[in-house]
C-alpha cells in the first residue's frame, strides 16, 4: 500500500462561538501537522493532510494559505446546508438548498394539523425540532412517528387538508439518505432528478 495522506475529521467540534472553534480547530491542525511532520521525518512522505468538516473548514482553509497545497478542506453540510447548523454556526453564511414537501393529510383536532411527514421522510435521532417551516414557525411538535407528524397551532384552520408545506430539515444529512433521488428546481420548475447513491451502500471485502 502506499499512503496518500492524512485525514483528520473533528466532527466534535461543534462550538458556537467562533473564537472558541477557532482555538479547538488550530489545536487539532497543531497536532496534525506534529504528526506529519514526525513522519516525513522518518522518510515517510505526506503528501497531502485533509482537515475538518464544514464548521470549522474556514478556519483550516486559511491556515492552508500558509502551509502550502497539501492541505484541503472536507466541507460537506454546507452544500445543502440545514436548520441546526445555521442556527449553531451564524458566522457560516450559507443558504439553504434542500427542502422537504409535505402535505396536510387529516386534522384530528381544531388546532392539529397531521402531515404527511414521518421518521422515514426526515431524520429523527435528534430531539424536536426536526424540522423547521418557514411558512409556519409557531407550530408546535405534537408527535412524530413512522408516516406522520402532528403540529398545533392556533393558526391551523388556515392549513386545509392536501395544503403542502416546505420544511427545512434540521439534520440533512441523514436526512438525503432517507430518500432514493432528489429533485433540482430551478425558477419554480424540476428541470433534473439526482439519484442518491448512498442509498444503494453495500460492505464488500
Amino acid at each position: 500500500m502506499r499512503a496518500g495522506g492524512l485525514h483528520a475529521y473533528d466532527g466534535h467540534l461543534h462550538q458556537s462561538d467562533l473564537a472558541v472553534r477557532t482555538a479547538a480547530a488550530n489545536a487539532v491542525a497543531d497536532a496534525v501537522l506534529q504528526f506529519k511532520q514526525q513522519l516525513e521525518a522518518l522518510g515517510l512522505p505526506v503528501p497531502r493532510v485533509v482537515l475538518g468538516g464544514t464548521p470549522t473548514f474556514p478556519i483550516y482553509a486559511a491556515l492552508g494559505e500558509d502551509e502550502g497545497s497539501y492541505l484541503e478542506c472536507s466541507p460537506g453540510t454546507c452544500v445543502f446546508w440545514d436548520a441546526g447548523y445555521a442556527q449553531s454556526f451564524p458566522d457560516l453564511s450559507f443558504m439553504n438548498a434542500a427542502a422537504l414537501l409535505t402535505r396536510v393529510v387529516s386534522k384530528p383536532g381544531p388546532d392539529l394539523l397531521c402531515l404527511d411527514l414521518g421518521h422515514k421522510s426526515v431524520a429523527s435521532e435528534m430531539p424536536q425540532p426536526r424540522i423547521v417551516f418557514p411558512a409556519f414557525p409557531d407550530a408546535q411538535f405534537i408527535a412524530h412517528n413512522e408516516e406522520h407528524l402532528v403540529l398545533k397551532s392556533p393558526r391551523a384552520e388556515r392549513f386545509p387538508i392536501g395544503t403542502a408545506l416546505y420544511g427545512i430539515p434540521w439534520h440533512i444529512c441523514p436526512t438525503v439518505a432517507l430518500h432514493s433521488s432528489v429533485y433540482v428546481v430551478q425558477n419554480r420548475r424540476v428541470v433534473e432528478e439526482w439519484p442518491v447513491v448512498a442509498r444503494a451502500r453495500k460492505l464488500t471485502i
